[in-house]
């Protein structure tokens, strides 16, 4: 089964200080990072992290070892280049929807986003620019046509072999296309005279979830799509009171969202979960580097959501139809009947990074090996 990460792409450049720098002296850096990052980019760079540990724990023929398909924009020029190699020796899968033809007109604007990172003592610097390339929306359905559909079958098709999706929200054009892979309105449009709330209604055989690291005015039209939102304290949706954690949960629940997950940074994660609330603890660990230890929580959170939903696919014998992807959807076989225990993995899995200096260092320790393998029994 494969997983869908839709969203942004950047070149990060991390510095690490061992002290506060002053703004007037050059200072020489401790450690050193360049790498994709990206909220969802670098949430698929951990779930294939985790994937490829799990499947050299136990490999079999029933459960090849799928790359993640990361459907971006990378833009073009050589940084671009430099984006496509790391990620593919990070084990994914790249489905690259920049809209070549708006990269000939204007070259500069189809340069991927450039973030620099300085880490130190007393806090973290960052400077970016705008992510601001350009998509093809048909050559990303094509790109995702190739990537899922057996020979015999649609990605419209409920037994698209997915195993869960995953948006952060930029790239709005993208994250609607893989929030409707294993539905009807993937490829067919909505018949305004027919019934408005079809295409929401139609759910596929995976869960869709949301990285909701900010608020992002064009987040409204997809909300619909979500089936599991994974929020950070900063998500903060208009006219909701700030640090009102019940009020964002109230208010996701209006767009039909019944699973809500909010971390809180060294603080416990809050959860709803289909009438159910609660909250998990996190270890408390001796961090160096929180730097994308959000995104890794959510690929891992992902990546602990899949597994539940494989072995639901598993039990259905590897087969299902269009009724019965409805079925997996809101019962065991995609959808754990409580959140704790992805929580628990994807905490854990975000401690760790923070012990580790920037956002791939972290894969290497071997105490990740011993958290895929206590998760997996």
């Amino acid at each position: 089964m494969r997983a869908v990460f839709s969203g942004l792409t950047t070149v990060d450049v991390i510095h690490r200080l061992d002290h506060a720098p002053d703004p007037t002296v050059k200072v020489t850096s401790t450690d050193f990072t360049l790498a994709a990052g990206g909220p969802a980019t670098n949430a698929a760079v951990a779930y294939a992290a985790l994937d490829a540990i799990a499947h050299d724990l136990m490999p079999t023929a029933a459960h090849p070892l799928n790359a993640p398909l990361l459907l971006t924009a990378l833009g073009t020029g050589a940084s671009s280049e430099l984006l496509r190699a790391d990620l593919q020796v990070a084990g994914l899968s790249i489905l690259d929807a920049t809209d070549r033809a708006a990269g000939q007109s204007t070259p500069t604007e189809s340069e991927p986003a450039i973030s620099s990172i300085i880490e130190h003592p007393e806090g973290r610097m960052v400077a970016s620019t705008n992510a601001r390339v350009a998509v093809d929306t048909a050559a990303a359905r094509s790109l995702l046509d190739e990537a899922l559909a057996p020979a015999h079958l649609p990605p419209s098709s409920s037994a698209a072999d997915v195993a869960v999706v995953l948006i952060d929200g930029h790239n709005p054009a993208l994250a609607d296309l893989a929030l409707r892979v294993g539905t009807a309105s993937y490829t067919q449009s909505v018949d305004s005279d027919g019934d408005p709330f079809a295409a929401l209604e139609d759910k596929p055989s995976h869960l869709r979830v949301l990285d909701g690291g900010s608020w992002k005015p064009w987040l409204m039209p997809l909300l619909g799509f979500v089936d599991v939102a994974v929020l950070s304290a900063d998500f903060l949706p208009p006219l909701v009171p700030a640090g009102d954690a019940q009020a964002i949960a109230d208010f996701l629940r209006g767009f039909g969202i019944t699973r809500t997950i909010r971390t809180n940074g060294p603080g416990p994660v809050q959860w709803w979960w289909d009438g159910e609330r609660g909250e998990v603890p996190v270890p408390q660990v001796n961090a160096i580097s929180t730097m994308g230890a959000g995104d890794i929580f959510h690929g891992a959170f992902a990546w602990a959501l899949a597994q539940h939903r494989i072995e639901g696919h598993d039990r259905l014998g590897g087969s299902e139809s269009r009724q019965s992807a409805r079925s997996a959807h809101s019962n065991n076989e995609a959808t754990p009947a409580t959140p704790v225990a992805c929580i628990e993995f994807a905490a854990q899995v975000a401690a760790l990074s923070t012990t580790h200096f920037g956002t791939r260092s972290w894969r290497e320790d071997p105490a990740l090996r011993d958290l895929v393998a206590e998760h997996r029994n």
